[in-house]
This record gives C-alpha cells, structure tokens and sequence, in this order.
C-alpha cells in the first residue's frame, strides 16, 4: 500500500510491542532518514517521541494500537488506507510534546488508577477484543485501589485535594473524548483532569462520562491547562505515559513547544 502510494520504503523493522522503538528511531535518524513511519498505538508513539523531539526527521502515524489517542488528536483517525493517504499527501506541521520527569510523551499521562489499569492489561486480551480489554483488566485495580492526597502546582495556582486517579494531556484526546473542550496539540499548554468522588460509584461514573465525553458535566470534577505542573502525592502513586510504565510520582510536567514535525491530515486545524 505504501508503493502504490509512491512511498519508497528503504527499510522496515517488525518489532514486537513498543519496545526497542526508541532505539530504532533514532538508528533510522543516524541514519539520515528524512521521514520515519511508526505503526502501533499510543504506548508506541511515546516511545517514538523520544527519539524525534527537535530532530528534523518527520514522523508519519499508522494508528494500529489499540488506543489512537495521538492520530486522532492529528486528525487521522483510525482506518489505515486513510492514514497512508495523509502521509503521501505530506503536510508537515510542527507540534507539542508533554515532557515529564524529563521524559517525552505524545498524548497523555496518567497517575493513580489509570495507570494501575494500563500494566494489568495484558497485551494479548488488546489484541483479542480491543479497547474493551483495558475494562477486563481494570476490574482488579477498580477494587483494590485506594484514594490519595495530591498537592498540584499549575503555574501559580495551587490545588489540594483527595482522588483516585488524574490525567494530564500534551494533546487533545484522552482515549476517544477531547480532554477539556479547548485542547490542543500546538498552544504550548498541558490539559489538566481530575475528580474529588473516591467511591467505586464516583470512580465508575467518572469512567463513563469521560467516555461519553460528559467528564466536564461531572460535580466533582477539577480541568484547566497550564505550561508546568507538579504533583505530589501521598502515598507514591504510579505514572505512565500514553500507556507505558514510568516510575511513581512526583511528577514535574512541562510543554515542550513545537518539538515534533509530523505528518497530519489536511482537517487538522494549527493553532499557530
């Protein structure tokens, strides 16, 4: 499909999930590639981020995962033959990164439960029944997660409060549903989500409204957009980005602006 397209492809690499794609991106790069193609979904991505942040190499997606947060948030979707037309047809444009304890990422962080639900998720179950496997494998980290106290530092504002769980996006998409209304990928600004509800009915109705993209009709519910934050939470709570493990918190976010050249679809809509 890439050739029928006029996509001449000089090498491919078959990796099994994400890993080693940092390192193979940035071989390819060494290696003077102008245009890299990454296939997988939004653990891959961040991993691909990390080698092509302020390099001159563009990075075309193939949303194959089995979340596309990142190529949604590019105006891609999630049908294959649409995102090889978008990459031959090659509008490049210029986006954020979010950066967190001085590791890139595409689309979002998570800390708390998400982050619990994405490393019980067995990669397996993804490939088998799709998005549906993050809710069998959450049914675990549902029950046995406890609330925490978190102190969020968001430029000069302060926030304390008690949750279950928090999201901080670079991008738009947080699975299928926009963050916050107004985020985007290229206004040099995080999205900020959380909720104070701890029960499992306040946690199960986060879930649901988030995917019904209602999460800012919720009572409890806490969003804004900043260039740094931090966060500190009692106890160490687990962060990942965009699906991938990275450590405990604190957690020191930043923008990093414009740091990626990327192919996008011709309905992307660039803030600057």
């Amino acid at each position: 499909m890439l050739a029928e397209r006029g996509i001449e492809t000089v090498a491919m690499h078959l990796l099994e999930g994400s890993d080693g794609v940092t390192k193979t991106v940035k071989r390819a790069i060494k290696g003077g590639a102008t245009h890299v193609i990454v296939g997988g979904g939004d653990g891959t991505m961040a991993q691909a981020v990390n080698a092509l942040a302020h390099k001159e190499t563009i990075l075309g997606v193939l949303p194959l995962g089995t979340g596309n947060s990142f190529a949604l948030t590019l105006g891609i979707g999630e049908n294959i033959e649409a995102a090889l037309d978008i990459i031959a047809a090659g509008r490049i444009v210029n986006v954020d990164l979010g950066v967190v304890n001085k590791h890139y990422f595409a689309s979002f962080a998570t800390i708390g439960l998400p982050s619990e639900i994405a490393a019980s998720t067995d990669r397996t179950l993804k490939n088998i029944v799709g998005p549906l496997a993050y809710a069998l494998g959450g049914i675990k980290p549902f029950l046995q997660h406890r609330a925490f106290r978190a102190k969020i530092k968001a430029d000069d504002n302060d926030l304390k409060l008690t949750t279950q769980q928090m999201v901080v996006a670079s991008g738009r998409f947080f699975g299928k549903q926009p963050l916050t209304p107004d985020a985007t990928i290229t206004d040099g600004r995080l999205a900020f989500f959380t909720t104070s509800g701890v029960s499992h009915l306040e946690i199960a109705r986060t879930y649901v409204a988030m995917a019904m993209g209602l999460s800012g009709m919720l009572p409890d519910a806490h969003r804004f957009s900043a260039e740094k934050i931090t966060i500190k939470t009692k106890p160490k709570q687990p962060l990942s980005l965009d699906g991938n493990a990275l450590g405990t918190t604190p957690a020191r976010f930043s923008i990093a602006p414009r740091a990626l050249r990327v192919i996008v679809a011709a309905s992307f809509h660039d803030e600057g």
